[in-house]
């Protein structure tokens, strides 16, 4: 089922439950109340019709005033019936009409509140009086149903103790086209005709909210499925501010994460196979020249034979350790070592080189620290001796003869900084971050003429990050470039 309808039966079957409970309960309730409403209401008029008939009953001593006229028993069970008017005067009693030169007299004006027509009471709508009947003592007749059986409800009427006659009664629940039912069948016409009403309404804001809830995620649906087709310049627009913004805002970044994932394929495929190229190139030139006759195969030749095929297993072995260490390939097995001391094995080691670039290195600061214990770090002594030499052999092939190299180091409470900084040229500073990425060279100084790949600094990278430690490029006081590495060492030692 989609989602849309998901959201829209969710909504709509809530409300429609609601509705129901609300109409249920405002029945019962309003049936419950009208009910004991009018029981009451029926109740206080038999009390005041009992306690009328008793005092009609004690003036006459006996029921004949109503025998004689139905009227006054109209006039105490349902004081609202109008008299009807009596025509069986004759005109000889009536008073003579004005003429209409005289004026006609005014209509005598009530002289206090008894004369004034008596408010309409519950019972007036119920039409209780209508269901009562009235018998003597003997409980025969006078008013009403023929036998004081065929009333539901009966009461003794007592005077002084005596029992002076009957009042059958009928109630309204028991009336099947009272007022009262009739009443309570319009109010829930009414109930039933707002709930269908309610419902109609609640169906068609269910839809509203569920398309209006479905919008943002259609808009993530068709953004991911861009992502599947490859398109990763696709961005999608934030529309609300909740959990589904924010998913938004991730599959953004998902989104230009994996752009930029794909242009450094891109670019790492191109210079790859640009790298690859370049000392192959050479080797088949110089081959097709000897079997030409152009050059032949003599020892200085068979040597730029063998210069190219290090440079190209350089490469490939750069290659790999990077490819290893993305792929989390690369293994560190970690000691506690002085770096320092490796540093100073691998300074030693380039001396030959240093001299033969006409370099002149400057590394008295370092003695003082081979022995400090607070410099012995957990490092992998392999990798670590890999990555000063990287560093070492870019100051050689970068740095014009004749040049200078200082190195120097110092630590404070938590950190342990190594600088290495050569002489010119330099690095524009927009510049000296990037030398960090892939194949990067800054053409108009260090480039390819001098040998290096420009993965070297990569691989420096991503062992300074191994050992959770940072690596810069700065500019040098010597008017080169100074490569600062820096690590941790605040939990060492305790």
């Amino acid at each position: 089922m989609k989602l849309l309808y998901k959201f829209f039966f969710a909504f709509f079957i809530t409300n429609l439950t609601l509705v129901g409970l609300m109409l249920t309960l405002i029945s019962v309730n309003l049936s419950s109340s009208f009910n004991d409403f009018v029981t009451a209401a029926e109740n206080k008029h038999l009390t005041e019709t009992k306690q009328q008939l008793i005092s009609l009953y004690q003036q006459n001593n006996n029921w004949q005033p109503i025998i004689n006229n139905v009227q006054v028993w109209r006039d105490i069970v349902d004081p609202q019936t109008k008299r009807p008017p009596d025509f069986r005067r004759d005109n000889k009693n009536q008073p003579p009409k004005p003429r209409d030169d005289q004026p006609r007299p005014r209509p005598e004006q009530p002289r206090d509140n008894k004369h004034r027509p008596k408010p309409a009471s519950p019972s007036d709508f119920l039409q209780t009086g209508k269901r009562l009947s009235l018998y003597d003592s003997n409980k025969k007749v006078i008013v009403g149903k023929r036998y004081l059986t065929d009333n539901p409800h009966t009461e003794a009427i007592e005077a002084n103790g005596i029992i002076i006659g009957w009042l059958g009664f009928k109630p309204s629940n028991l009336v099947k086209d009272s007022p009262a039912s009739e009443f309570l069948n319009q109010q829930y016409k009414s109930y039933y005709l707002i709930a269908i009403a309610t419902v109609l309404i609640a169906f068609i804001m269910a839809f509203i909210f569920s398309k209006h809830l479905l919008a943002p995620i259609k808009k993530l649906i068709k953004g991911t499925n861009r992502l599947i087709e490859g398109d990763y310049q696709n961005r999608i627009s934030k529309t609300t501010h909740d959990e589904l913004g924010s998913l938004s805002d991730n599959v953004n970044v998902l989104a230009e994460t994996l752009e930029k994932n794909q242009k450094n394929r891109f670019q790492w495929m191109s210079d790859t196979s640009h790298e690859l190229r370049t000392p192959l190139t050479v080797l088949r030139a110089q081959l097709i020249a000897i079997q030409d006759g152009v050059f032949s195969a003599d020892e200085k030749r068979v040597q730029l034979f063998i210069d190219e095929i290090d440079n190209l297993s350089h490469l490939v072995n750069d290659l790999y350790q990077l490819s290893s260490s993305d792929a989390g390939g690369l293994t560190y097995q970690k000691t506690t070592l002085n770096p320092i001391t490796l540093l100073t094995q691998v300074i030693e080691n380039f001396s030959a080189k240093f001299k033969r670039h006409e370099l002149t290195v400057t590394y008295s600061s370092l003695e003082k620290l081979l022995k400090d214990k607070h410099c012995y770090l957990p490092i992998d002594k392999e990798r670590l001796k890999q990555l000063f030499a990287n560093l070492l052999e870019n100051c050689c092939r970068y740095t014009q003869s004749p040049g200078k190299i200082i190195i120097s180091a110092h630590y404070d409470e938590h950190f342990l900084d190594i600088m290495i900084e050569d002489s010119a040229p330099g690095v524009a500073k927009e510049l000296q971050q990037k030398l960090f990425e892939r194949f990067y060279r800054v053409e108009q100084s260090r480039n390819r003429s001098y040998g290096g790949s420009g993965l070297g600094l990569s691989l420096c990278k991503q062992i300074v990050e191994a050992h959770q430690g940072t690596i810069t490029a700065l500019d040098s006081s010597l008017g080169g470039l100074c490569i600062k590495i820096t690590f941790p060492i605040q939990k060492v030692f305790t």
